[in-house]
């Protein structure tokens, strides 16, 4: 009987683990290999962003590799476990848009952007606008 009841607490606690981590989709570091960029999200908990603590812990943020130049997201709203609304900046705080994130699957996440300005990263000396949708894959 003892044996009965440990094994269904254990039980118990591995189905609650693994829910939780279903509701953690919009957490993680996610790569887009084109446009050699990253986001790195944390929608549920926010986080200090690197080099960048004097903004104060966020939900997250896109950034170029090799790059300091970031868009920081200084507000985000899960609407479902497939779908969140994000506000967006630069890190010199002079353009800013909305977002939204649509999770395709387990891996796949796609940023499309909406009202605001349009993203633009650093590259070879110049600015790069990215698409108005970019896909992004978990690592």
């Amino acid at each position: 009987m003892k044996k009965t009841v440990i094994i269904t607490v254990l039980m118990l606690i591995c189905i609650a683990a693994s829910a939780q981590q279903e509701q953690k989709a919009f957490k993680g570091y996610f790569v887009n290999d084109e446009y050699s960029v990253y986001m790195r999200l944390n929608l549920y908990d926010n986080m200090d962003i690197p080099e960048h603590e004097l903004f104060g812990p966020l939900p997250g943020f896109l950034a170029k590799q090799h790059n300091g130049f970031y868009w920081l997201i200084t507000d985000a709203e899960v609407k479902s476990n497939k779908k969140a609304e994000l506000q967006m900046i630069n890190d010199y705080g002079s353009e800013d848009l909305s977002a939204t994130l649509h999770l395709k699957n387990d891996t796949t996440l796609v940023l499309e952007q909406g009202r605001g300005s349009a993203i633009k990263i650093p590259k070879n000396g110049k600015w790069q606008k990215l698409p108005s949708k970019l896909t992004f894959i978990r690592r």
